[in-house]
This record gives C-alpha cells, sequence and structure tokens, in this order.
C-alpha cells in the first residue's frame, strides 16, 4: 500500500512539474515571437495565440503577410504544430486560400490541404535539416488563366554545411485550357501531364541556421540541375546529369536522357513544328539503333549542353531557358 501511495503521489508531482514546463514554456514562446516578429519586419501579423496544452504547443498566426524585394505572401492564417519536448520539428497547416505577388504578377492559390513540415539538427545553432511542403488539389489562379494541381511537393535536403539537395514535383497537372488552345490551336501537346519533377543542388554562401535572423540574409552561389522527369500520354522521360548555369545564366554540362515512347514524341515534335520533316526522316534509323527494349520503345541518349545549347553528337536539338543570372551578385 505505502508504494502504491509513493507512486501515486510521484505521479502526481511529475504531473504538476510537467504542465508547470508547458505553462512556462508557453510564455518563452509567446516572448520569443514578440521578439522575432519586432526584430524581422519583412513578416507582419494581426495577432497570435497558443494552444496545446500539454503536449503540444499549437500556434495560429492571423493575417500573415511576408514582404519581401521581390515577393509578396499573405494568407487568412497559418498555424504551426509542435511537440513540447520535440522542438526541432515544426508542422504548419495553411488556410485554403493564399495570394502571391511575385513582381508584376498576381496569383491566387487554393487548395484542398497545404502543410509544411520543418525539421532542424539538435543543437545551439539549430541547422536547417529538411524542408517539405505537400498540397492535394491546388488551383494557381493568374489574371488571365488558371492552371490545376492534383498534387505538389517541394522538398529540401540539407547534404552538407551549406549544401541542399531540391526536389519539386507535381502530378496531375492541367495547365488552363483555353490558354493551351491559344498556344496550342492544333492540340499537338497534351491538356494532361501526368508528372514533372526537377532535382537541383543548391549551394549558400553561409549555413541555413538560426544565425540568419541575426545577420544578412543568406545568398545561393551556385545551384546545378541534376534530374528531370516528365510522363504524358505514353511518353515518359527521366533525365539525369549535373547542369550549372554561368554568370548570364546559360546552362552547360553533360546529361543523360532515356525516353519511353519515343516515337511518338518524335511524331509530336515534327507535327508541332519543332524538328523538321527532312530531318526526322534520318534521325529515326538513327535513333532505332540506339534503342532497346521489347520492339525498342526505350531510348538512352547522352546529350551536352554548352551555354544551353542542346546537342545530342553534332545534332543540335533546341535551346534551354537561362536561369537567373549572377546567383549570389
Amino acid at each position: 500500500m505505502r508504494a502504491l501511495k509513493a507512486l501515486t503521489a510521484l505521479a502526481v508531482v511529475a504531473a504538476v512539474i510537467w504542465c508547470g514546463y508547458w505553462f512556462v514554456g508557453a510564455r518563452a514562446l509567446d516572448r520569443a515571437i514578440e521578439r522575432g516578429l519586432a526584430h524581422v519586419p519583412e513578416i507582419e501579423v494581426q495577432g497570435h495565440s497558443i494552444q496545446g496544452f500539454p503536449n503540444r504547443f499549437d500556434v495560429t498566426f492571423d493575417q500573415p503577410r511576408i514582404r519581401l524585394a521581390w515577393a509578396e505572401w499573405q494568407a487568412p492564417f497559418v498555424q504551426v504544430f509542435a511537440l513540447s519536448y520535440r522542438l526541432n520539428h515544426l508542422i504548419a497547416v495553411f488556410a485554403h486560400d493564399q495570394l502571391w505577388q511575385v513582381g508584376p504578377m498576381s496569383v491566387a492559390v487554393h487548395s484542398q490541404d497545404l502543410r509544411a513540415s520543418l525539421q532542424m539538427e539538435p543543437g545551439l545553432d539549430l541547422p536547417l535539416r529538411a524542408v517539405t511542403l505537400v498540397g492535394e488539389d491546388l488551383d494557381l489562379a493568374l489574371p488571365d488563366a488558371t492552371h490545376g494541381l492534383d498534387r505538389l511537393r517541394l522538398a529540401s535536403r540539407r547534404i552538407g554545411e551549406r549544401e541542399h539537395q531540391l526536389v519539386a514535383l507535381a502530378e496531375g497537372i492541367f495547365p488552363d485550357a483555353a490558354l493551351m488552345d491559344r498556344l496550342d490551336p492544333q492540340r499537338h501537346w497534351p491538356r494532361r501531364f501526368e508528372t514533372l519533377r526537377l532535382d537541383a543542388e543548391a549551394t549558400f554562401d553561409r549555413a541555413l541556421d538560426r544565425h540568419l535572423f541575426d545577420g544578412p540574409e543568406a545568398r545561393l552561389t551556385r545551384l546545378t540541375l541534376t534530374g528531370a522527369h516528365a510522363t504524358w500520354e505514353g511518353v515518359d522521360i527521366d533525365v539525369t546529369g549535373r547542369l550549372t548555369p554561368g554568370v548570364d545564366g546559360a546552362l552547360s554540362g553533360d546529361a543523360t536522357a532515356v525516353i519511353q515512347g519515343w516515337r511518338q514524341l518524335l511524331v509530336t515534335l515534327r507535327e508541332a513544328g519543332v524538328i523538321a520533316p527532312d530531318l526526322e526522316s534520318g534521325l529515326e534509323p538513327a535513333l532505332a539503333a540506339m534503342a532497346a527494349g521489347v520492339e525498342g520503345e526505350t531510348l538512352e541518349v547522352p546529350l551536352s549542353v554548352v551555354e544551353g545549347e542542346v546537342r545530342l553528337g553534332p545534332l543540335w536539338l533546341g535551346t534551354l531557358p537561362r536561369l537567373a543570372p549572377a546567383l549570389g551578385g
């Protein structure tokens, strides 16, 4: 009986201590939020509240707005959740509707579900370990077009002190129908893409950690594209390699493309006027000789990119768009 009483008393003491920890932590978090908002004028909120007793800290920010030199974002609210015993892992849940202003372009975003996960390495500096943004059933409304996505995933993973691996994946992409009809009245290209993916590696001039709030912004010093993937209506293209922009933003490097359904792609390119019919007549037999798999449906080709110009051996295939020049400048 005495042992039972002792265990009961110990449990009560532990509960009281834990409750005290939550309330002390909530007050400390509230003060930290106030100081942080005062220290970062680019972020504005109309107010915030903290709930989640006893195991979580749930923070709701009302009418948040972020103003940067090149963009602005605002929403009715955003909620940030963290377990009270694991504060280096945050979950953010966004409102269904948000507004982006990127330069002169306004984009209204509607989603059924949009949330993010942010993980930091344990320690005093709290270096960023990983960030993931996942969305379901998104509509991106521009002034003259509305594009739809079934799923969106943006992710970053730390692979070095200042290096991060980046992934952007969109599934079930529906470009605006009226816009596609204007750009492609002959309907050469599909109106739905199953998958679009882009992989890259980014290097910054300083580590992404809590000290970012105490000094100048981290600058992107190097961006290397490492892969791309696209699928639509029987065509599957997977590209791996390393393409790096020069000071003018033009990409250079080597890559390998694995294409399934390449014959269908070749017909589409010809009908869309991307390649001349006389070029296709000599190109198809050459590619067929390189193809593998049943009935030669898989084609693997090495590509070289020099200042944005894409070539298969001596054959010019096209020009890639330039990225933002002078990274970190």
